[in-house]
């Protein structure tokens, strides 16, 4: 219950707080904007790498 809670309070907060709430626990996660992945890290953002050095992209 307490973890439902938790998420649930997290999304309700605002944009981002989700997403560094996932960070804390699963060290980071991935976001897209404007058709950029990004690395969210609890203490900010990057942008994803391909492993060929382009950057990556999403829908």
């Amino acid at each position: 219950m307490k973890k439902l809670f938790l998420f649930s309070s997290l999304f309700l907060v605002g944009c981002g707080s989700l997403s560094r709430g996932c960070a804390k626990y699963f060290g980071s996660d991935e976001v897209c904007v404007d058709g950029v992945k990004y690395l969210q890290f609890t203490s900010g953002a990057s942008v994803k790498y391909n492993t060929d050095g382009t950057i990556a992209t999403c829908k």
